[in-house]
């Protein structure tokens, strides 16, 4: 099964499509429940998720593989010490002996603190972490020391953000032998939205989601399947991370899971304005 779980809705309000707020403990059972007997066998989560780990921790998820990240790093800390008891906190949080993947939340703090590595180094060493890396942002940040470094990556991808396809970076990822997770899939849920709904700030690439909904209406499927498979074919990916906020969420993804969509050619939406495909640029208010 190549999807994992995201889990930023069980910590914090997230996504400009959520309306619902966060997810409640009774739900977050459900979703890990159905997730489960569906063989997802990924959490990714983060300590600055608010109380994500928390919440994760009094489901019992010790029979998933759990990615985590540490948060970004201030100069003036002690790397080593930072890092070691963040992830001494997520493991009591997760009530977990140890995480499949621990990943460096912010990719600056990668080049910026050296030491950062060694101290993951270390901790992979004594068996807390089964693998590190980094999470990516650009293909522009995927150089010989993230590919030397890291046994796995986080990175966006999406109908709109395919960038890291079409610079190449998946296969020179795969070729390095580095496990490739994706976020993003449906863009905190912009590709989803009804026609017309979209806030002001997308009116520059309002033709483009349209024009998205008029394919999804002639080929008779749903945005939704679109947007997942679109990620899910793709050869390199390992993983594909989706954040839901309730049972019925994942159930309706995981329905929508086929490979008759594999051949649809989608290149035509690439859109490179990372105004757009960077919610971290976005300026919604």
């Amino acid at each position: 099964m190549k999807l994992a779980l995201g889990t930023v809705q069980f910590g914090v309000d997230y996504g400009i499509s959520n309306t619902r707020g966060k997810t409640h403990q009774k739900e977050i059972k459900k979703i890990l429940n159905l997730a489960k007997s569906e063989n997802i066998t990924t959490i990714d989560t983060a300590s600055a998720y608010g109380n994500a780990e928390k919440e994760l921790g009094q489901c019992l998820v010790n029979s998933f593989n759990i990615v985590s990240k540490i948060p970004p790093i201030s100069n003036l800390i002690n790397v080593d010490d930072f890092i070691t008891k963040t992830v001494k906190q997520s493991l009591c949080d997760l009530n977990c002996d140890a995480l499949y993947g621990l990943l460096l939340h912010r990719f600056e703090d990668f080049s910026q603190f050296p030491v950062a590595l060694d101290c993951l180094k270390q901790i992979k060493a004594d068996n807390k972490v089964k693998k590190v890396g980094v999470s990516l942002y650009s293909p522009e940040q995927l150089n010989n020391n993230v590919l030397a470094f890291a046994d796995l990556i986080q990175l966006p991808l999406n109908i709109l953000d395919q960038r890291f396809v079409q610079s190449n970076s998946l296969k020179q990822l795969k070729a390095a032998g580095i496990e490739i997770h994706t976020r993003s899939a449906f863009l905190q849920g912009l590709l989803l939205m009804q026609s017309g709904t979209f806030p002001d700030y997308f009116k520059p690439i309002a033709p483009l989601l349209e024009k998205l909904t008029t394919l999804s209406n002639h080929l008779n499927v749903s945005k939704l399947s679109l947007a997942l498979n679109y990620v899910v074919n793709i050869d390199e990916v390992d993983k594909v991370v989706v954040g839901v906020n309730n049972e019925q969420q994942l159930n309706e993804i995981l329905s929508c899971l086929t490979s008759s969509l594999s051949n649809i050619d989608l290149s035509e939406f690439s859109l490179p304005d990372e105004r757009f495909i960077n919610p971290a640029l976005w300026q919604l208010n």
